[in-house]
């Protein structure tokens, strides 16, 4: 199933968008920056994730008959789906409108009165430029195509082992390889183990999209009210999904480890799977009769119960209980019981992880609004020295948001935030950047020659691009050497004129109590703790 039907409807809109924009963004990359955002799932999370990517856009509300006047594609807001409410415009004629809409996975065309009945008359346009699109597309895009390798490796590093086990098996036991019972009834342990793990996984992730369209495939069905009823359970601690999951599991491994002892093993299997069979009339009869709903993955572990039982009586391989004894058994009983103690040791973790995963995106959101982090900004430490003529400037001087950063020029991570506060400063002109370095005023600290260095271009500098470029220059380099950094920006006596602005940046750094670099301060506060620069992306946007 194409994992694009793993995202919410908001986040396939986006992607529809994007691509008919013919704009470079990754899935992943526009799943987590929506459902981050503070107003996820609005129209306004989509305008700012769009314009972190650098696609000029914006919304508004027209009358329904102006609609013929704007760009395509466009964004609408319809009224008639409160889960999908974004519709992604392609084509508009006289008496009809193509769009995407709902699963957004095929483009319908509606009769154009019909659709304007139904549309608030808000909409969202946009303009790609040269400039749009995902910061390191292409690493990203790679990296995601190496994680979903994984699960595929794994199957077929799964399929070959357990493979090899089998036919050792077999061999070990002496058993007739033309028979074809063995062989079904690994196929049919195998199909129970992948089934009863999607159950699994459904009951720790609800909120999965692939499966829940796997649930809702058919006619009444509804995996979630069947699985979450009370008949869904044995014991309160224990689910028939779980129980599925050993039964599968443990029959599963007991076929690959039973050596000379296959014929036996396959006889307790074989039991096992007669028995099973009221279970099936018990689970077709609730979901049928008393729910009235179909779990789609329920209804496969019955069909692959009574196939299993078909294969066994078939096959004729169950044996008299009195054979049931001996080594073998014990060896099955453990293989039996390995299943449980794996998920129960497990699930914890794989709880905590959801979990976690929820908890994190609800802090994120909550982190990136705006009212939130101005407050907090507001309660920090506020600058009580004057600026003015110290460091490095940067930026539109005009600009409403000035952000002022203190470092050292050998400091790692003040190198490593660099390049953030350059992107700032390119992709908001309202904003402007000052650079304060934390250097005493003595020639024999090693910090004193960078600083003078860059303090005198920007003296002599012609433009604000030979500072940038200086500053580019040491601080990407990964090896901070001076003298090849001053090779390539020759200076006169300007070096000897900078001894007054280090002392003044040192005195305000020691009046500031400045203790760590770097230390941000946006519009005159220190930044809070739990923010780092880049973060300022999601607040500085025009």
């Amino acid at each position: 199933m194409n994992i694009f039907n793993n995202y919410d409807p908001p986040v396939k809109a986006a992607i529809v968008f994007l691509k008919l924009l013919n704009v470079k963004v990754n899935k992943t990359t526009v799943n987590n920056t929506l459902q981050n955002h503070p107003d996820w799932p609005s129209l306004l999370c989509l305008s700012d994730s769009f314009t972190k990517w650098q696609i000029p856009n914006g919304a508004g509300k027209v009358e329904p008959a102006g609609i013929d006047s704007l760009p395509l594609p466009f964004i609408a807001y319809t009224k008639d789906d409160i889960e999908s409410p974004f519709t992604v415009i392609t084509q508009v004629t006289d008496s009809t409108i193509s769009y995407y809409a709902k699963d957004y996975s095929r483009l319908k065309t509606e009769d154009k009165k019909t659709f304007l009945r139904k549309w608030t008359g808000v909409y969202l346009i946009a303009e790609v430029n040269e400039y749009s699109g995902e910061a390191g597309y292409n690493a990203v895009k790679w990296k995601q195509f190496g994680k979903s390798l994984i699960p595929l490796f794994l199957l077929i590093l799964v399929l070959s082992l357990s493979t090899l086990a089998l036919q050792s098996s077999i061999s070990s036991s002496g058993w007739n390889s033309s028979n074809w019972g063995i062989y079904l009834q690994y196929l049919v342990s195998l199909a129970g183990v992948t089934v009863t793990s999607l159950l699994l996984w459904y009951e720790v992730d609800q909120g999965n999209r692939v499966l829940a369209k796997v649930c809702s495939g058919i006619t009444r069905g509804n995996c979630n009210a069947i699985l979450s009823s009370p008949q869904a359970k044995l014991f309160k601690w224990l689910s028939w999904s779980e129980v599925g999951f050993f039964y599968f599991t443990g029959g599963f491994l007991s076929l690959l480890f039973a050596g000379p002892y296959l014929p036996n093993v396959l006889g307790i299997v074989s039991w096992l799977n007669i028995l099973a069979l009221p279970y099936v009339v018990f689970s077709i009869y609730f979901q049928g009769f008393v729910a009235r709903l179909w779990c789609v993955l329920c209804l496969c572990i019955q069909a692959l119960l009574v196939l299993g039982a078909i294969v066994s009586l078939s096959n004729h391989s169950l044996i008299p209980f009195s054979s049931l004894a001996g080594v073998f058994l014990v060896k099955t009983a453990l293989l039996y019981i390995l299943p449980p103690l794996c998920w129960y040791s497990a699930k914890p973790f794989l709880l905590r992880l959801q979990e976690a995963k929820h908890i994190k995106r609800q802090y994120l959101r909550i982190k990136f609004n705006t009212e939130i982090f101005e407050t907090l900004l507001k309660k920090q430490k506020l600058i009580n020295e004057g600026v003015a003529g110290l460091g490095i400037k940067l930026g539109n001087p005009a600009a409403r948001n000035t952000l002022l950063k203190v470092c050292n020029p050998y400091c790692g991570p003040c190198g490593k935030a660099h390049p953030t506060l350059e992107s700032l400063l390119e992709k908001n002109s309202n904003l402007r950047a000052q650079i304060i370095f934390t250097t005493p005023n003595r020639p024999d600290d090693r910090a004193y020659k960078p600083v003078s260095h860059l303090l005198a271009i920007q003296e002599t500098a012609k433009s604000e691009e030979t500072i940038k470029k200086a500053l580019d220059d040491w601080y990407l380099s990964p090896k901070k050497d001076y003298d090849t950094f001053a090779s390539k920006y020759p200076l006169n006596g300007e070096l000897a004129k900078q001894g007054s602005k280090i002392e003044s940046m040192d005195t305000w750094c020691k009046q500031m109590k400045v203790v760590f670099t770097p230390t941000f301060f946006l519009n005159g506060y220190q930044l809070p703790e739990a923010y780092s620069v880049d973060d300022l992306q999601y607040f500085l946007q025009e």
